[in-house]
C-alpha cells in the first residue's frame, strides 16, 4: 500500500535526495512517500503467510466482536483480503478498503464474498455509524504524522455505531526500543537485509533486497497509556490491550506486536 508521510526538514537529508533537501530548505512543503509495499515486499514477505496465522488472527477478531452482534465489518488497509475472506466465511458482511491497485486487484480475483473499495485511507470517510466493527491489521495504522493518524482513528470511530469496536494490530514500541539495529532474512529467493531504529516514538525500517532494490517504512507507535489517551480524544474507549492475539495475554516488552480493542462511547 503506497502511503504518504509528511516530514519536517530536521533529520530529513539523510533519507532523501540532495535536490529534495534543497527544495525543503528553500521553504517548499515536501511530501515523502514511504510505506510503499513494493512487489518485492509482497514476494518476499506476504506470499508465504501461513494459513494458521490468518486463522489465529481471525479467531481473535471473532472473539472481540462476535457474530451476529458485529455483523458489518470494515477492513481498512485490507491488502489482498485474507482477513476479509475469512470473516466472510464466518458469516460477517465485510467491506475492504485498499489503495494499492495490484493488491486490491488480487483481492477481487480471489473473491470470497467481501466488497472492495479502492481508496487512500486519508480520503476515505465511512458513513456515520455504518459498521459494527472496523479493523486495521498487520501494522497498517500509524503511517502518518500524529495529527493525520488521530484524524484517521476519529473517522473510523465515527464509522462504527455506538458500542461498535475498532481493532488495531500494531508493532509494540516497548519491544522495538530494545531491538534496534541490523539483521538478515535468509529466504528462499535470497537474503534480505533489514535495518531498524526508533526515534521520537516512531519505528523506521529499511530493507535491502538481493537485486539491489529497497523499501522504507515508518510508523508512529503507541504504549497502552498513549493509546488510551488517543482513543479518548476521538470518542473511543480502550477495552483491551494484549499480545499474541489473546485477550488474556498482557502486552510485553518481549513481544513485537500489540493489539488494541477500542469501543465507541455513547454520545
Amino acid at each position: 500500500m503506497r502511503l504518504g508521510l509528511r516530514h519536517t526538514a530536521q533529520g530529513l537529508c539523510r533519507r532523501v535526495k540532495p535536490l529534495q533537501c534543497e527544495r525543503q530548505a528553500a521553504g517548499f512543503d515536501l511530501m515523502i512517500f514511504a510505506n510503499s509495499y513494493s512487489e518485492r515486499w509482497f514476494s518476499f514477505f506476504h506470499a508465504g503467510i501461513a494459513e494458521s496465522r490468518t486463522v489465529q488472527e481471525v479467531d481473535f477478531i471473532c472473539a472481540c466482536a462476535p457474530f451476529p452482534g458485529f455483523r458489518k465489518v470494515l477492513d481498512v488497509c485490507c491488502g489482498m483480503g485474507r482477513h476479509a475472506r475469512a470473516l466472510c466465511s464466518s458469516g460477517y458482511s465485510v467491506t475492504g478498503v485498499e489503495r494499492d491497485t495490484a493488491a486490491i486487484g488480487r483481492a477481487r480475483e480471489l473473491a470470497g464474498g467481501p466488497n472492495y473499495i479502492q481508496a487512500d485511507v486519508r480520503d476515505y470517510q465511512p458513513e456515520a455509524s455504518a459498521y459494527d466493527l472496523a479493523i486495521i491489521m498487520s501494522q497498517s495504522f500509524g503511517y502518518f504524522d500524529d495529527a493525520t493518524n488521530r484524524d484517521l482513528l476519529r473517522r473510523l470511530g465515527m464509522g462504527v455505531r455506538e458500542g461498535g469496536r475498532v481493532i488495531l494490530d500494531l508493532w509494540n514500541l516497548e519491544f522495538f526500543v530494545t531491538h534496534q539495529g541490523e539483521r538478515k532474512f535468509d529466504l528462499p529467493d535470497g537474503i534480505v537485509r533489514e535495518r531498524k531504529w526508533v526515534e521520537d516514538g516512531r519505528l523506521f525500517v529499511h530493507l535491502d533486497y538481493p537485486d539491489g532494490g529497497s523499501d522504507d517504512f515508518e510508523w508512529q507507535l503507541f504504549t497502552s497509556a498513549q493509546m488510551t489517551s488517543l482513543a479518548d480524544s476521538v470518542g473511543l474507549a480502550l477495552m483491551v490491550s494484549c499480545t499474541d492475539f489473546d485477550m488474556r495475554t498482557e502486552p510485553s516488552p518481549a513481544k513485537p506486536r500489540i493489539q488494541f480493542v477500542l469501543e465507541r462511547r455513547s454520545a
